[in-house]
């Protein structure tokens, strides 16, 4: 009889034990949340994960130690976006560097109470703001080319190249090249060229050189270096100044 007493308590004993033991374990953790590392104005995402629970929530904790409600986190960084304080995974936006060092950890719960998993770290670097270079434009220098005409004959009729009068009064004599083109000399020292295409010169005594064509395009190189050019299919200008 003392005996089935004595195993009667023994094993009302061990089953009192069992259920204690089962009463005080926690909410078994699956994964637990990992540090950002982050640069002003990004995003982090803290995630967490757990099995046989009722609920869950997560907090923060700032570097000198003290635990912050998400509600708390977001008042004290009010332009902070923070999404899934209940949800296993929390999303916190617009960080900002003042954030850095702060941890972030999650509480679940069940019938036996909180199980807390290991805390993360929220690592969040200033922002800097990319660098840009202005390129600089350099105008190619401008070469004009040096014309190296075909030798030219002086039409019969004309004695040694002299000057006769134009229908303007202007001294003038010309010069036909063997393609049929000719250029006409003044006795001021300027000239005119008609190359027969629709394209004809002139250059003035200072050196001055003006083309232009019978659709109205044309340009000039100035003999101050400047120049500018219109062209008359596009009704577009352009000009500067030409350095040596």
């Amino acid at each position: 009889m003392k005996k089935l007493i004595s195993l009667t308590l023994i094993l009302v004993l061990i089953l009192a034990l069992g259920t204690t033991a089962f009463a005080s374990s926690g909410v078994p953790i699956t994964k637990n949340p990992t540090d950002e590392v982050r640069s002003a104005g990004g995003t982090a995402w803290f995630v967490s994960g757990a099995y046989s629970y009722n609920s869950l929530t997560w907090k923060f904790m700032d570097p000198n130690g003290t635990f912050l409600s998400v509600q708390d986190f977001q008042s004290r960084f009010p332009y902070a976006g923070v999404d899934g304080e209940h949800n296993t995974t929390l999303t916190v936006r617009n960080l900002s560097a003042d954030m850095n060092g702060y941890g972030v950890i999650c509480t679940f719960y069940n019938d036996n109470g909180p199980t807390d998993t290991t805390m993360a770290f929220l690592y969040v670097s200033a922002y800097v703001a990319p660098t840009y270079t202005t390129p600089t434009y350099t105008a190619p220098a401008y070469n004009p080319p040096v014309y190296s005409g075909p030798t030219y004959y002086i039409p019969a009729g004309t004695t040694d190249g002299g000057y006769t009068y134009d229908e303007f009064g202007n001294l003038e004599y010309d010069v036909y090249y063997p393609d049929g083109h000719y250029t006409t000399y003044y006795a001021d020292g300027s000239s005119f060229t008609d190359y027969l295409d629709g394209t004809y010169s002139y250059e003035s005594n200072d050196g001055s050189l003006s083309v232009f064509t019978d659709n109205g395009s044309y340009g000039s190189f100035n003999a101050d270096g400047s120049w500018n050019v219109y062209d008359a299919d596009t009704d577009t200008y352009s000009g500067g100044m030409i350095y040596d």
